[in-house]
């Protein structure tokens, strides 16, 4: 069971002058079967799989080729002091978390063990220096490390005594406003159904996938448009489907119907085509879920070539995600921070974050994914007229279900 940590309880501190240690650090890989919650309407989610040769978890759609699972993934990390303070951290990782999770036990934890978890920036250098000369600073290592980053920030909320967005340096907004994503419904009268849905549950903005070929998305953007009127802003995700030329086309289109934003409307290693995408709509383009690093998004940014981007702190963790959009900042370019599956402990972190800068437009709501999340804490979040209120708690503000959440733990080992 884990409780709030107050610098007056009957955990043991430190004597005065001594140095807070981490002692145990464990990887959690967490698994739930996606009976538990249904997510249709999220990205690209496939009904049916395409056989495989082999017995396995994952699969893809022909029609969109990323992999899924037919479980609801991410690896949890739980980092623990020698005054019984313990942190959490998640990683968003909905494809092959036992990856990080090795990482976790086998690189991270030598390099942490028995040291200061206050010391978040030291520890951040020296994990992503770690395997700088072996070349890996990117995918699976970044998401170890945005784990076990998020977890050091819960406990220096919990040895302050304060929430992490003070000591990120305080709160821009009384309340975090959210895009609903993930509508439910295969069909468009669905799809304008569960978007006027959204709308009667406070939502301002919302966010629909298309990706299917201009004269299909243009009618399920109308359809939705006509269906919530024009006072709601609406979003487009492509999800990386179309060429610039195309994206371009569909862009002035879209345009006509009063959407905001169009999202991953091309691949992300196009920064060339990205620059023709921003010169050329008056929509803002956005990018970013897929990056990690500061140093990856620099280029977009020198380049204009995107008007919004789009961490994921599930991937940056908290240090470097705020890095990221301080880095942004620099450029006046506005935040939509991308929020995809996870538990309580992702959705934290991203809120925290999302409150304590003042380049935000909106971060992103899965009703579905929070529901799940909010079953492995004892006291749920709640989102109110479209808005995500982060509790005055210490840390991260979660109080797990330990037990329950172990419950699906799939591998996961103590180091």
């Amino acid at each position: 069971m884990m409780h709030h940590f107050k610098r007056n309880c009957d955990a043991t501190l430190p004597e005065e002058g001594a140095v807070l240690k981490i002692m145990s650090i464990e990887a959690i890989v967490v698994k739930v079967d996606r009976k538990l919650q249904s997510f249709s309407g999220t990205a690209g989610t496939p009904g049916t799989f395409v056989s495989s040769a082999v017995d396995s978890d994952y699969g893809w759609t022909k029609e969109y080729s990323s992999l899924y699972s037919k479980k609801i993934e991410s690896l949890l990390v739980k980092i623990t002091t020698d005054a019984g303070i313990a942190g959490w951290g998640e990683a968003q990782v909905p494809v092959g978390p036992e990856a990080p999770e090795a990482l976790v036990r086998q690189v991270l934890s030598p390099l942490l063990l028995n040291e200061d978890p206050l010391q978040t920036e030291v520890l951040w250098y020296r994990m992503y220096n770690s395997l700088r000369g072996r070349g890996h600073r990117d995918s699976f290592m970044m998401d170890a490390i945005a784990a076990v980053d998020t977890a050091l920030w819960d406990i220096a909320g919990k040895y302050y005594d304060q929430p992490v967005y003070k000591l990120l340096g305080g709160s821009f907004r009384d309340a975090i406003p959210l895009y609903q994503s993930g509508l439910s419904g295969n069909s468009i009268e669905e799809k304008v159904a569960s978007a006027q849905d959204a709308v009667q549950q406070g939502y301002r903005a919302i966010k629909i996938y298309i990706g299917k070929g201009i004269q299909a998305d243009v009618a399920v953007m109308r359809a939705v448009r006509e269906g919530v009127g024009d006072e709601i802003t609406l979003l487009a995700d492509a999800l990386w489907m179309y060429s610039v030329h195309d994206a371009i086309r569909l862009g002035v289109e879209l345009e006509k119907l009063g959407v905001a934003l169009l999202e991953a409307p091309t691949v992300m290693e196009d920064v060339p085509g990205h620059v023709d995408l921003t010169r050329s709509l008056s929509l803002a383009v956005a990018q970013g879920e897929t990056e990690r690093t500061r140093y990856q998004f620099l280029p977009y940014l020198k380049e204009r070539a995107l008007d919004v981007i789009q961490p994921d702190i599930g991937r940056t963790g908290i240090s470097e995600g705020k890095r990221i959009l301080t880095l942004a900042e620099t450029f006046n370019i506005p935040a939509a921070l991308h929020m995809a599956i996870g538990q309580c402990v992702y959705v934290a972190a991203s809120a925290h974050v999302a409150t304590a800068v003042p380049n935000l437009l909106w971060l992103e709501m899965n009703p579905a994914m929070f529901e799940m999340a909010n079953r492995f804490q004892r006291k749920p979040w709640t989102v109110t007229n479209g808005t995500l209120k982060v509790p005055e708690l210490p840390g991260l503000g979660v109080d797990i279900d330990e037990a329950s959440i172990r419950r699906y733990n799939d591998s996961g080992m103590r180091a």
